[in-house]
């Protein structure tokens, strides 16, 4: 289990932005490009690029629709339903894992079946092994411990609403099991926040969720003038990230971390967010690149569609020249299956810290 973890939010990235595709392709005008089905982005034709950022007028409809999604994402256990913290498809060789996480990530249903059921032109229903297994199962550190395992079958379409029922077998008993999931809760994260006086204190893996929890905060908690992250692996939808990030500025809220906190990636983003940005000695930033299918980000030319979001974001969190510059440092300070944790005098540097 432990190498699928760190990959899953790195294949969500990708199934977001489609960044399968680098190459510049003939075309002298965004008409003649599109003709050619190119993408045209900075006065170039890009072959196998497909545009799929939110718009700052979208984003509320979007997270609006993906919120009533979730709702109907659930997993059943012997007639106790339960909300899903956490679901993932991961593919592995000639196999897809469907990563079902609930009871605040303690316990996890993982389902292994066919690629071609649940990708291929066979997609629709399928068999499958399922695997029960409790322990915290995104800490690679510890081994989850398996409670039962069994055959389960499942229904799939192709806007991935997946429903999977099976009783699976373990020394003490049997479990029926159901799991309800869906492409929303596929990129919701599981961020949970916390109001303490005037200041917020939010944790987890952000996502769709996290922009819902901001926007609850600026509308309904006038009091509370900074966002503190305490620990923040990272985000699962980068895409809703940056609007979590742009709210939070626009709302003029501080973030900060505290001298026991640790946030990577998606965190790293969230956090320059902050009109001003308060750093604890002992803090731990880390970041990295990202990557999808064949390619790697930092492998891109610096003009590729695929940097387009993430370029316009750091320059309005942290300037015009600072802002890509630090961008294109996270590209090469770790690969996308490690984290670089910056020291003092890199956080000073990248001017991150400006309380």
């Amino acid at each position: 289990m432990k190498n699928i973890l760190w990959s899953l939010p790195v294949l969500f990235l990708c199934v977001i932005t489609s960044c399968n595709g680098q190459k510049v392709v003939s075309a002298t005008t965004q008409q003649t490009c599109e003709a050619k089905d190119g993408y045209w982005y900075n006065n170039k034709c890009w072959e196998g690029f497909k545009d799929e950022g939110i718009s700052k007028k979208d984003i509320d409809s979007v997270v609006i629709a993906q919120m009533k999604l979730l709702k109907d994402a659930t997993i059943t256990i012997n007639d106790k339903k339960h909300a899903i913290d956490f679901f993932f498809p991961e593919q592995e060789d000639e196999n897809v894992l469907l990563v079902t996480s609930f009871k605040d990530m303690k316990e996890t249903i993982l389902v292994i079946a066919s690629q071609e059921d649940i990708m291929g032109e066979k997609k629709g229903s399928f068999e499958a092994q399922g695997i029960y297994m409790k322990g915290d199962i995104m800490n690679s550190d510890i081994e989850p411990e398996m409670v039962a395992q069994g055959i389960v079958v499942g229904t799939i379409d192709e806007d991935f609403n997946v429903e999977i029922d099976g009783e699976l077998q373990g020394v003490n008993g049997q479990y029926a099991i159901t799991i309800k999931g869906n492409e929303a809760v596929m990129g919701a994260g599981n961020s949970k926040i916390e109001v303490k006086g005037n200041e917020a204190y939010l944790s987890g893996t952000l996502g769709t969720i996290t922009y819902h929890q901001i926007k609850n905060i600026i509308e309904n908690h006038k009091n509370v003038q900074t966002i503190v992250l305490t620990q923040v692996d990272g985000s699962i939808n980068d895409a809703v990230n940056m609007h979590t990030g742009r709210i939070l500025r626009e709302a003029g809220l501080n973030t900060k971390v505290l001298s026991d906190s640790d946030i990577a990636s998606g965190g790293v983003d969230l956090f320059c967010a902050g009109n001003k940005r308060i750093i604890e000695k002992g803090a731990k930033l880390g970041v990295h690149s990202w990557a999808g299918e064949d390619i790697k980000a930092d492998e891109l030319p610096k003009d590729h569609p695929a940097h387009q979001y993430q370029i316009a974001y750091f320059t309005q969190m942290l300037g015009a020249k600072n802002g890509p510059e630090f961008y294109f440092y996270t590209l090469s300070a770790a690969p996308p299956e490690n984290i670089h944790y910056m020291s003092e005098k890199e956080i000073k540097d990248w001017k991150l810290q400006n309380n």
